[in-house]
C-alpha cells in the first residue's frame, strides 16, 4: 500500500483515539477545590464569571491546558487565555459535539451547510463551535480582558501562524488536551 495512504490512515486513527480520549475524559470533569481556588486567583471577575458560565467539562479542559502552559512557563496572557479560551462555546449537547467533530473530519462541506447563526438550536451549537473563537473574544473584549488575551482566544482556532510562537504553542498545546 502506498506510504502516503498508510501515514494518512496512522493520523486519523491517531486523531480518532485522541477524540475518544477527549470524550470519556469530559465525562467525570470536576475541578478539585484547589484547581478552582487556582483559577479564581487568576482570573479577574468578570472573567472568573466567564469561566464558570462553561459547562463543567470545558472548564476540565481549560484547567488542564492552563496547568500545561504553566508547566512551560507561559506569561500571564497566556494562562488568563488558557482558562477562558472556549467561552464562546455556551451550552452544548455531548451530541453536538461529537457530531460537529464527525462532519468536520468527514464531510467539512456538509458540517458548514447544517451550521447556523439562526435557526434550530442544534444548527446554533454547531455554529457556535465553528465560531467560538470570535464569540469568547468578544465575550472578553467586553470584560475587558487584556488585548492578547482577547487575541489569543480569537485565534486559538485558526491555523498555527508562522509569525507568533506563542499563539502557535497555544494551538498546539490546545489540540493536546
Amino acid at each position: 500500500m502506498d506510504t502516503r495512504i498508510l501515514g494518512a490512515l496512522s493520523r486519523a486513527k491517531t486523531r480518532a483515539g485522541y477524540r475518544a480520549w477527549q470524550f470519556f475524559h469530559g465525562l467525570r470533569p470536576a475541578l478539585s477545590p484547589a484547581e478552582v481556588a487556582e483559577a479564581r486567583a487568576r482570573l479577574s471577575s468578570a472573567e472568573w464569571a466567564l469561566f464558570l458560565a462553561q459547562e463543567p467539562r470545558d472548564r476540565r479542559h481549560a484547567f488542564d491546558l492552563y496547568r500545561a502552559h504553566l508547566e512551560e512557563g507561559a506569561n500571564d496572557a497566556a494562562l488568563v487565555a488558557a482558562l477562558v479560551h472556549d467561552v464562546g462555546k455556551g451550552r452544548l449537547r455531548a451530541w453536538q459535539r461529537v457530531a460537529f467533530v464527525l462532519l468536520e473530519a468527514g464531510a467539512p462541506p456538509l458540517a458548514q451547510a447544517v451550521e447556523a447563526e439562526h435557526g434550530a438550536e442544534w444548527r446554533r451549537g454547531l455554529w457556535r463551535l465553528r465560531e467560538h473563537g470570535r464569540l469568547g473574544a468578544a465575550l472578553l473584549r467586553a470584560a475587558g480582558s487584556a488585548p492578547r488575551v482577547v487575541e489569543l482566544v480569537e485565534r486559538h482556532t485558526d491555523p498555527p501562524p508562522l509569525d507568533d510562537p506563542e499563539l502557535t504553542r497555544f494551538i498546539v498545546l490546545d489540540d493536546r488536551f
